[in-house]
């Protein structure tokens, strides 16, 4: 491919648009409460302001993968850019929160699409070697860039709660990138029309990893949402202090990714997840007995490296399953399924955490894990052939 390259990077600009959805107003939001004084439920709906896209997504995603396999590819990424640019900056001129909830849900319909749609053409680009190590790199700089978008929002916040929202403009950078860089795939149309049932249909195994991606996001997602109120029990530190803990999980994590082609080279589909879900059940024990904030950091780590595993093992296991016919509906499904786990992540373990405490919690889940990573890789199955 011409400009190899530089469709590359317009691809991994692309990616992190879908990063920047939660983490750059994070920091925002206890200014963005004090706002808005006169409204009883503000702390409520502040906190969806957050959480909203991630739902919009998961139900969305689906639709965006059919619509790229039946239309193409670039003329729906071009769309969800503008769209995210215009619904992302939404607080910076709208005057409710009501307005930028909704504002928040058209975001995350622009992040289903362009998630969706770049992992889509990165199967649609590249093969082999190239594109599982490409696939490592994505996950790599989407982690790594989710660092530098909460320190960056943080430093807008400081200035005003609405600047934060000015960095979603970012997307309008890419829309040119995309109409220069990226061509819409070739696609046989005589294939197409005659294309079987079965072509076109998600395959079986597919729905074994949606489900494991589900299970591992959930799994992940314990950590932002309970670190914080860990960190209460065990010390007395700052907020700067406690997203210093959480971003070590990305940085890690991100690390991780770039190695992700390497470990492929030797481990099995089926292998990766046991050793990812092998390494969040002990990094979770280690933090189940930390009785202090510096002890919290080892298993930070080691989780933090498993979770690193499970995008490009997901999605390079999903990708090499598909064709180009289905590619779009098989991926935007996974797309639900991952921001489906971060939504129900509270949920599912928030019981267990009331039953016993936050500590426990953790440890109860880590014994699962490993007991679940053992049988995993005893059996040692191929997801894919």
């Amino acid at each position: 491919m011409k400009n190899n390259k530089l469709v590359k990077l317009t691809i991994l600009f692309c990616s992190m648009m879908t990063v920047m959805a939660g983490a750059t107003i994070a920091p925002s939001l206890p200014e963005m409460t004090k706002a808005f004084p006169d409204n009883p439920a503000a702390e409520t709906l502040v906190k969806l302001v957050l959480t909203i896209p991630g739902l919009a997504i998961a139900l969305t995603s689906p639709f965006s993968g059919w619509f790229i396999d039946k239309f193409g590819r670039i003329k729906l990424l071009v769309t969800m850019l503008f769209l995210y640019a215009i619904a992302g900056s939404s607080g910076l001129y709208l005057n409710t929160l009501i307005e930028i909830i909704i504002g928040r849900i058209f975001l995350g319909i622009a992040v289903g699409g362009i998630m969706t749609t770049a992992i889509a053409l990165i199967g649609d680009y590249f093969e082999g070697e190239e594109r599982k190590s490409f696939l490592g790199t994505q996950a790599g700089i989407m982690a790594l860039s989710g660092m530098l978008f909460i320190s960056f929002g943080g430093f807008l916040a400081d200035i005003s709660w609405r600047y934060p929202f000015a960095i979603y403009l970012l997307a309008l950078v890419a829309v040119p990138l995309v109409l220069i860089f990226l061509k819409e795939p070739q696609r046989n149309k005589h294939h197409e029309s005659n294309s079987s049932k079965e072509e076109t249909q998600i395959p079986k195994m597919a729905w074994t990893i949606y489900l494991t991606a589900f299970i591992g996001m959930a799994v992940f997602y314990l950590m932002p949402v309970q670190i914080p109120f860990l960190m209460l029990e065990i010390a007395d530190v700052s907020n700067t202090a406690t997203a210093l803990a959480i971003s070590v999980v990305m940085l890690v994590g991100g690390l991780m990714s770039f190695l992700y082609p390497k470990i492929k080279n030797r481990f099995t589909y089926y292998q990766i997840y046991g050793i990812t879900f092998l390494m969040m059940g002990i990094g979770y024990f280690l933090i189940s007995n930390a009785n202090s904030y510096a002890m919290t950091f080892p298993g930070l780590l080691v989780s933090g490296l498993g979770a690193g595993l499970l995008m490009p093992n997901s999605n390079l296991c999903l990708v090499s399953l598909a064709n180009s016919q289905n590619r779009g509906k098989v991926l935007g499904f996974l797309t639900t399924f991952i921001f489906m786990g971060q939504f129900a992540s509270p949920l599912l373990f928030q019981p267990i955490i009331n039953a016993s405490s936050i500590t426990g919690g953790f440890l109860y889940l880590s014994i699962a894990l490993v007991v679940i990573s053992i049988i995993v890789l005893i059996r040692n199955k191929k997801l894919v052939k």
